[in-house]
């Protein structure tokens, strides 16, 4: 996971300010389903805090977060963001050597972040910190697709080809439920999704691009300027000037709980 982390080099801030966040009933709602009386939750992999935010305002008063994350830049703006808040310690640390004690945890999450881990590490690691009838839950937020977004995605990939900035996806296929079932140590896993939506104009959607991966990659061997014209221009032709345009997305929960 280490070596991903330089990926997201210098984009810490504007992930934080244009990647949604999630909805915070879906970590609510894995509440109940944890029997465990350890009161601490882990978010594995979490960036500048886009999932710690909603799963700490999701969370009793009495519980704990320990948001774990390698990137220096990221962990940067993670803990400013919690330097008020002492139920919340920010960690350096990968999903394949957690630093937490073995069975601390009553909740242990990873957002997105998870195809950039080694999985059989990171299972090893949340079998180990996640105590007897805690929750490991995987989170995933997926854009609808729309004209707009498909034809954003069309242009990334034949540019990214154009200018031999392809990435590589290999390993980056998250589990299935029968798959997350499987895992040593943990229960038959369950699955729940979430709809919801958001606005955003022209630049709001040029702004969430330009911190996926994929573009920033291409930004990287061609330039900020030109990737930015090319989706202003794709934007333009979706969106009406001064207006902005409902994005819909799924939350996507998969659940097992330790045995």
């Amino acid at each position: 996971m280490q070596e991903h982390a330089e990926r997201f080099e210098g984009l810490a801030e504007a992930y934080a300010l244009y990647r949604p966040d999630y909805p915070a009933r879906a970590f609510r709602e894995l509440l109940p389903l944890s029997t465990s009386d350890r009161a601490l939750a882990v978010d594995v992999g979490a960036g500048p805090g886009t999932s710690t935010r909603p799963m700490r305002a999701a969370l009793p008063a009495s519980w704990l977060v320990t948001a774990v994350e390698p990137g220096r830049d990221m962990r940067r703006v993670l803990a400013r963001s919690f330097r008020e808040d002492p139920r919340v310690q920010v960690t350096d640390g990968t999903a394949e050597a957690l630093p937490l004690p073995r069975g601390s945890a009553g909740l242990v999450v990873a957002c997105s972040a998870f195809h950039w881990f080694d999985a059989q590490g990171f299972f090893a690691e949340a079998r180990r910190v996640t105590a007897p009838g805690g929750v490991l839950a995987l989170l995933r937020n997926r854009m609808v697709p729309t004209p707009l977004s498909e034809e954003i995605m069309a242009h990334v990939t034949r540019a990214a080809r154009q200018a031999g900035a392809l990435w590589d996806i290999s390993g980056q296929r998250e589990p299935t439920v029968r798959e997350l079932s499987s895992v040593e140590g943990f229960k038959t896993a369950r699955s729940r999704t979430y709809r919801w939506s958001e606005t955003r104009d022209r630049r709001g959607v040029v702004d969430f691009y330009l911190t996926r991966s994929s573009v920033w990659s291409l930004v990287r061997r061609v330039g900020l300027g030109p990737v930015m014209r090319d989706l202003e221009e794709i934007c333009a032709r979706h969106i009406e000037k001064d207006t902005a345009a409902p994005l819909e997305w799924e939350t996507t929960v998969k659940w097992t709980q330790r045995r």
